[in-house]
C-alpha cells in the first residue's frame, strides 16, 4: 500500500506538507524533480507534466477533503521520483511516440547524456544501435497498433548504445502506463557488461580446469566424507578399471575388492581426523597401470572453514617399483657373478671410504688371506701418497671412470702397475663404489718391448715428419728473410765509407744468421752435407756463451772452460755446430735448476788423436740409467708437457754424425757428462771470393726476367741484378710471364718454383716448348727444395738454383753457371 495514502487526520495535510517542505529542502532548486516536490508541497502551481499532463489546479478552489488527497498522492509520488532519482539501474520514460520524457542520473552516468539532452529526443536515437532501430520501430508501431506485446512485462537481454557509440548488453524491463489517453512506457536498464565478463571468466577457468583435469597425466578426483566419488578425471578410470563418469556417485566398497576398499577407508579417515594432507603408497591387486600408486590426500574446506569434500591426486608408481625389484634381483644376481668373477671386484662405501667386500679375485691379487681381512683393513693399497690422494679426489668427481692407471701394493709390500674401473651404485640402500682392477704388470712389460721394437720404425717417420714443418716454416721465413738480406747487403754496399755502414753491416750479418739457421734446419731434414768451412772450436764455444751467458748467470750457475791452445782449425758448418754446443749447454742449465748451489758447468777441450774432443759436463741430477739409451730419440724428452720437445739432443747427434763424429753420454755418477768426437780434416772450402767477383757487373748491356708471386721478393731480385747491370722486368705470376716472354727477349730468366696457378715447373714445360733454346737461360729460385716434387723437377729440369734467402753472391754464382748466356 502507498505510504499516506487516504490520511483522514485533521493535521494529515500539516504533516504531508512539513515532509514535503523537508524533501524540498534536500534538492536544489536546479535538480529535476525539484518543480515537481515544490508543487506537492503547495509552494508551486504546476503539477510534474508527467503526473497531471500539465494542467494547473487552483488550490483555494478545491475542498478541504480533497486537498488532503492531493497532499497525500504529491507525498507519494515524491518518494516515487525519489525512488527513480537514487535508482542504480537506468529509468528511462517515453511516451508512445518513442520521445523520452524521463532520464533518471543512472542512465546518464551509463549512456553517457545529461537529462537535459535526453528528454525530448527519440529513444531509437539515444540507445538504440543503428542495425536495430527499424526492429525497435516496427515493434512499436505494431504494439500500439493493437498487435501482442513482444517485451512487455519480461526481462530480456538486449543490445544498447552509448553516446560515443559503443555497445554493452542490457537487461531490459519494458512497462506500460496510462495517464488519461495518453501511454507511457518505462524502460528499466541493467548494464550487464561486468557480469557478461565475469560470466566468460567463469567459462574460461571451467573450461581450463576441465582441461587441466582431462589431460593430466595423474588421477584427479573429489569425494565426499561418506567416500563417495564427486568428481574424478579420464585417468581415474585407470585406478577404477572403468571409465570415470561410471565412478561418480559410487564409493571405495562399490568400485574395489573389500581390502582394497578397506585400505581406502582408512586413509580417508585419517584425512578426516588430521584436517592435513598425507601421501601414501596403495597397491591395487587387478589393476593394471596403476598397482602401485603413490595417492596424495587433501582436505577441501569450504568458506566458513567446514571440511566438506576430500581430495586426492594418484600417481602412477607402477613402473617404478618393478624397476626397484629388478634392481634388487639384479643386485643378488649381481653378487652371485662377482664372487664367481676371475676379474678383482672390490666394494667401497663412498662416505666413509671403508671396504665392504670383494671377491676372491681381488683377495688372491693383493695378497689376503682367509686370515688377513683385518689386517688388510688398515693396509695401505696405493704405492704413493700421490696416487691415494690422486683417485680419491677423481673418485668422487667422476661417478665412473674406465682405465685409470696407477701402482697398488700388496700387502707383503710388492708393488704393481693396474688399470682401474669404478662405478657409483646403491646397494642396501647406501651409496657404494664398485671397482674392478686389471694387473698390468705383464702389459706393461710387453708395451715397452713393443715400444722399443716401434721406436726405430717410428724414427723415420717423425723425421719425415720434421722435415715436413721444417720445409713449411723454411717456405714462410726465407721470403721475407731473402728481402731483408738482399736489401741489408745493397744498403751496406750504399752507405759504404759512412758511419752507417757499421749498422748496416749489422743488419746483414743477423739476417744471414737467420738465414744461416733455417738452412741448418733443413740440412738436418735433407740429410745432406752441410756448409762447411774452417772454423775455431773455442771461439765458437765462446760465442756461444755470449748468448747462454745471461741465463746462466742469472740462474746462479758457474761455468769454467778449460779450452786448450792451439788446437787445429776444424772443417765444420759452424752454425749447426754452434746449435749443437748451444743444446747441450741449455739442457745442462735446466737440469742444475732442480739443484740448490753450488750449480757448475764444465767445459773443456783437447786434441785426441785424430779427434778433437769437446766435453760438456755438469754437476746435476744425472741421467737415470732406465733412459739413458733413450735420450738421443726424436721427441723423447723428460721435461714437462710444453716445456720440451724431444728435438734438441737427437737434433745435436744428426748434426756430429754428418760431420763423421761421434756424440755419447759417458757413465759418471756425478752429474751428465757429454763427449763429442769431431775428425781433425783438411781444409776444402770452394768457395771463391775472386771468382764471384770476377763477374761483377757481368750483365752490362743484358736483360732478365724475374717472375716471383711475392712483389717484395721478386723487387729485391730486380735491385740485385740491376746491380749487375741488367736492365729488369718483373711479374708475379706465369701467366705474366708467359705474355713477356712471348713479346721480348731475354737472356736471363730468374723463375720461383712455387706459385699460384701457373707455378715454376709448369711455366718452364711450356717455355721449352714454344720458344726453342730459351731451357738455358732459366734459373729457379726456392725457398723449400725439400719437397720430393721439387726436388724431382729440379733434378729433371737441370738448371742452377737460388736457394731463398739469397745475397748478391749466390746471385752471382747463379749467373756465372750460366754458360750460355750472351752477355
Amino acid at each position: 500500500m502507498a505510504l499516506g495514502a487516504r490520511c483522514r487526520r485533521p493535521d494529515s495535510n500539516d504533516k504531508v506538507r512539513r515532509s514535503l517542505s523537508c524533501w524540498c529542502k534536500r534538492f536544489p532548486a536546479s535538480a529535476p524533480y525539484h518543480g515537481w516536490i515544490q508543487h506537492l508541497a503547495g509552494t508551486h502551481d504546476n503539477r510534474h507534466p508527467y503526473l497531471s499532463g500539465g494542467q494547473r489546479s487552483d488550490r483555494s478552489s478545491r475542498s478541504a477533503p480533497l486537498q488532503e488527497d492531493d497532499a497525500a498522492n504529491a507525498f507519494q509520488e515524491g518518494i516515487l521520483a525519489s525512488v527513480v532519482r537514487s535508482s542504480l539501474d537506468c529509468v528511462i520514460v517515453t511516451d508512445e511516440a518513442g520521445l523520452v520524457v524521463e532520464f533518471n542520473p543512472a542512465a546518464e552516468a551509463t549512456f553517457g547524456y545529461s537529462r537535459a539532452e535526453a528528454v525530448g529526443r527519440q529513444i531509437s536515437e539515444l540507445i538504440v544501435p543503428p542495425h536495430l532501430r527499424k526492429a525497435h520501430a516496427n515493434g512499436l508501431a505494431a504494439y500500439l497498433a493493437g498487435g501482442a506485446p513482444l517485451l512487455l512485462g519480461r526481462r530480456t537481454e538486449q543490445t544498447a548504445m552509448r553516446a560515443n557509440g559503443t555497445e554493452f548488453p542490457v537487461e531490459l524491463t519494458i512497462t506500460e502506463a496510462r495517464s488519461g489517453k495518453r501511454r507511457f512506457f518505462t524502460a528499466s536498464l541493467r548494464d550487464l557488461s561486468q557480469r557478461h565478463a565475469a560470466d566468460a571468466a567463469l567459462r574460461a577457468s571451467e573450461a581450463r580446469l576441465a582441461a587441466f583435469m582431462k589431460h593430466a597425466p595423474v588421477g584427479m578426483y573429489l569425494k565426499d566424507t561418506d567416500g563417495r566419488y564427486l568428481v574424478a578425471n579420464p585417468e581415474m578410470g585407470k585406478v577404477f578399471g572403468r571409465p570415470a563418469e561410471r565412478a561418480v556417485g559410487l564409493s571405495a566398497a562399490d568400485i574395489f575388492g573389500p581390502q582394497e576398499a578397506a585400505m581406502i577407508a582408512e586413509n580417508d579417515r585419517r584425512v578426516l581426523d588430521s584436517g592435513q594432507a598425507i601421501a601414501v603408497e596403495e597397491f591395487l591387486n587387478n589393476a593394471v597401470d596403476y598397482a602401485w600408486s603413490l595417492v596424495v590426500r587433501f582436505p577441501v574446506l569450504w568458506a566458513d572453514q567446514q571440511q566438506a569434500r576430500i581430495g586426492g591426486f594418484d600417481i602412477d608408481i607402477t613402473e617404478q617399483k618393478r624397476a626397484a625389484e629388478r634392481l634388487q634381483q639384479s643386485e643378488r644376481r649381481f653378487r652371485e657373478l662377482t664372487h664367481h668373477h676371475p676379474v678383482p671386484v672390490v666394494f667401497i662405501d663412498s662416505r666413509t671410504r671403508q671396504l665392504i667386500n670383494a671377491n676372491p679375485a681381488f683377495c688372491e691379487i693383493m695378497g689376503i688371506g682367509p686370515l688377513d681381512e683385518d689386517r688388510f683393513r688398515r693396509h695401505r693399497w696405493f704405492a704413493t701418497r700421490e696416487d691415494y690422494r690422486r683417485l680419491k679426489a677423481l673418485s668422487r668427481q667422476q661417478p665412473r671412470a674406465d682405465g685409470v692407471e696407477a701402482q697398488l701394493r700388496r700387502l707383503d709390500g710388492s708393488v704393481f702397475p693396474v688399470s682401474l674401473s669404478w662405478r657409483h651404485i646403491e646397494m642396501d640402500d647406501r651409496p657404494v663404489i664398485v671397482g674392478s682392477i686389471l694387473d698390468l704388470t705383464a702389459t706393461k712389460a710387453a708395451e715397452a718391448e713393443l715400444a722399443r721394437s716401434r721406436e726405430a720404425l717410428a724414427q723415420s717417420e717423425r723425421l719425415n715428419a720434421l722435415g715436413s714443418l721444417l720445409a713449411g716454416v723454411s717456405h714462410e721465413l726465407n721470403n721475407p728473410l731473402a728481402v731483408v738480406v738482399a736489401q741489408a747487403n745493397l744498403l751496406e754496399e750504399f752507405l759504404a765509407g759512412t758511419a752507417h755502414a757499421q749498422r748496416a753491416g749489422k743488419i746483414r750479418l743477423a739476417a744471414e744468421r737467420c738465414a744461416r739457421i733455417v738452412k741448418t734446419f733443413l740440412a738436418m731434414a735433407r740429410q745432406r752435407q752441410p756448409e762447411r768451412r774452417s772454423t775455431d772450436v773455442n771461439d765458437l764455444i765462446r760465442a756461444v756463451l755470449d748468448i747462454a751467458g745471461y741465463g746462466l748467470r742469472t740462474a746462479g750457475i758457474e761455468v769454467q772452460c778449460r779450452l786448450a791452445e792451439g788446437l787445429p782449425s776444424l772443417e765444420v758448418d759452424p752454425d749447426q755446430m754452434h746449435q749443437v754446443f748451444y743444446n747441450l749447454i741449455v739442457n745442462a742449465q735446466h737440469a742444475l735448476q732442480e739443484i740448490p748451489a753450488p750449480r757448475r758447468i764444465e767445459i773443456e777441450t783437447s786434441l785426441e788423436g785424430n779427434d778433437l774432443q769437446i766435453v760438456i759436463a755438469d754437476n746435476g741430477p744425472g741421467v737415470p740409467a732406465e733412459i739413458r739409451n733413450r735420450i738421443f730419440d726424436p721427441f723423447f724428452t723428460t721435461k714437462a708437457q710444453g716445456a720440451g720437445t724431444g728435438i734438441g739432443l737427437a737434433f745435436s747427434l744428426g748434426v756430429v754424425q754428418s760431420h763423421n763424429g761421434r756424440l755419447a753420454l759417458l757413465d759418471r755418477a756425478d752429474g751428465a757428462h757429454f763427449r763429442l768426437l769431431l775428425p781433425v780434416e783438411a781444409c776444402t772450402s770452394s768457395d771463391s771470393v775472386e771468382g764471384v767477383a770476377a763477374h761483377s757487373a757481368a750483365g752490362i748491356g743484358c736483360t732478365a726476367l724475374v717472375v716471383d708471386d711475392e712483389r717484395e721478393v721478386g723487387e729485391t731480385m730486380a735491385e740485385l741484378l740491376q746491380a749487375e747491370g741488367f736492365a729488369v722486368r718483373i711479374v708475379e705470376d706465369g701467366a705474366g710471364a708467359k705474355a713477356a716472354l712471348t713479346s721480348a727477349v731475354f737472356d736471363v730468366i730468374f723463375c720461383d718454383l712455387r706459385m699460384p696457378n701457373t707455378d715454376g715447373p709448369a711455366l718452364f714445360d711450356w717455355a721449352c716448348q714454344a720458344i726453342p733454346g730459351i731451357a738455358e737461360r732459366f734459373v729457379f729460385v726456392t725457398g723449400d727444395t725439400l719437397g720430393s716434387a721439387a726436388a724431382r723437377f729440379l733434378e729433371r729440369a737441370g738448371r742452377p738454383v737460388v736457394e731463398k734467402p739469397f745475397s748478391r753472391d749466390s746471385i752471382r754464382r747463379a749467373l756465372s753457371s750460366l754458360a750460355d748466356v750472351p752477355c
